[in-house]
C-alpha cells in the first residue's frame, strides 16, 4: 500500500530532508511498527534475539521518493496477509488481531499513536517499550512549528503529530510500570492452546502467564493441576493490566511466599498534563492483571516470532 509522510513547515528546503533526520524516521517507524505486531501477538512488545527473515519481510517499508510540498515522503508497505503465510493467518480472530491481515507496518503505526490519542493511552496494546519507541520519534522534529502528517489512499484517518502530541505519551510512559520480578505460588489450572500459555489460580485469582524462550510445555506439563511457585517479570500495559513472562518453575517450600505490589494508578492522563497531579490506588497484583490478547493458536505466533 502507499502512504505519505508531510513534514509541514519542514526545516529543510521543499522537497528535502536530512539523512540523519531520514534515517531517525525509518529507525522509528520500524521499530513501533514492530512492537505493536508483538504486542498484538505475544501479549508484549519486547522481542529478544534475532528476527526471523518472514518477519523482516513483513516488517519492510519502502521510501519510493520525496516530492514537494514542504516535503512529503512516499512510503510502501505491504499488507501483513501478503507476507505472513496462511498457517499462520489462522491465528488472526481475536478482538486484537481481528483486521490484523489488513494491516501494514505503517498502518500499526498509525494506530499506535491513535490509541493514546482515541483511547486516552488506556489501553491492552501499549507497554511500557512500545510507550518508549512512541516517545522517542519526537527526535524527528527538529522545530517547534514542525508536524507531521500521514495518510494513505483513504483506509484510515490521517494522522498528525506534532510535539504537543507528546504530552500525553510522556505521561503514560511515566506512569506505566516498569517490568518487575515477581514470585507466586498457585495452582496450575490450564494450559492453552500450544502449551506454553499458562493460567495459575492463586488465593487472590487467576494470573496469565506464558513461559519464556528458556522453558518449554515439558518444563511445566509434571504440574497440571499441582500447586507450584513461579518465578519471572511482569508486564504491565498502559492500563495498569499485565501479563507474567514465567522464567523457573519449582515445587512450593516453606520459604516461598507471594509477591504483591500496589499499582500506581493517577489521574487521567488530561488532568495529569494540567495539574501534574498523582492519585495511588489501593489495587491488587490480582486486580491488576490482565486478560490475553488473543484466544487462538499461540504456538503458531511463537513459530512466526
Amino acid at each position: 500500500m502507499n502512504y505519505e509522510l508531510k513534514i509541514s513547515n519542514a526545516v529543510e528546503d521543499n522537497g528535502k530532508i536530512d539523512l540523519a533526520r531520514l534515517a531517525s524516521i525509518a529507525e522509528s517507524i520500524n521499530k513501533i511498527a514492530e512492537g505493536a505486531l508483538q504486542i498484538r501477538l505475544k501479549g508484549i512488545s519486547v522481542t529478544k534475539g534475532r528476527k526471523k527473515e518472514s518477519l523482516k519481510r513483513s516488517l519492510k517499508v519502502t521510501l519510493s521518493g520525496i516530492e514537494k510540498g514542504s516535503t512529503v515522503l512516499k512510503l510502501e508497505s505491504e499488507k501483513f496477509k501478503d507476507t505472513l503465510n496462511h498457517i499462520q493467518l489462522d491465528i488472526f480472530r481475536s478482538e486484537s488481531q481481528v483486521d490484523l491481515q489488513e494491516q501494514t507496518p505503517i498502518s500499526l503505526f498509525v494506530s499506535s499513536f491513535k490509541e493514546v490519542t482515541e483511547k486516552n493511552g488506556e489501553s491492552e496494546l501499549l507497554d511500557k517499550t512500545l510507550l518508549k519507541e512512541l516517545k522517542s520519534f519526537k527526535k524527528a522534529f527538529l522545530n517547534e512549528n514542525e508536524s507531521f502528517i500521514i495518510s494513505n489512499e483513504g483506509s484510515f484517518d490521517s494522522l498528525e503529530l506534532d510535539k504537543k502530541s507528546f504530552d500525553k505519551i510522556n505521561i503514560l510512559e511515566e506512569e506505566t510500570p516498569s517490568p518487575e520480578p515477581v514470585i507466586l505460588n498457585g495452582i496450575v489450572e490450564e494450559l492453552k492452546y500450544s502449551k506454553l500459555r499458562v493460567k495459575i489460580i492463586t488465593t487472590d485469582g487467576t494470573i496469565n502467564g506464558f513461559l519464556s524462550d528458556d522453558l518449554s510445555a515439558e518444563d511445566i506439563s509434571p504440574y497440571w493441576g499441582k500447586e507450584i511457585t513461579i518465578t519471572g517479570i511482569n508486564h504491565y500495559k498502559s492500563n495498569k493490566t499485565s501479563v507474567i513472562e514465567i522464567r523457573k518453575i519449582h515445587e512450593p517450600s516453606s520459604g516461598d511466599s507471594y509477591f504483591s505490589k500496589k499499582s500506581k494508578k493517577s489521574l487521567s492522563v488530561e488532568d495529569q498534563i494540567k495539574n501534574q497531579a498523582e492519585r495511588k490506588s489501593t489495587n491488587r497484583l490480582s486486580e491488576i492483571i490482565g486478560k490475553w490478547p488473543d484466544e487462538e493458536k499461540f504456538e503458531d505466533l511463537v513459530k512466526m516470532l
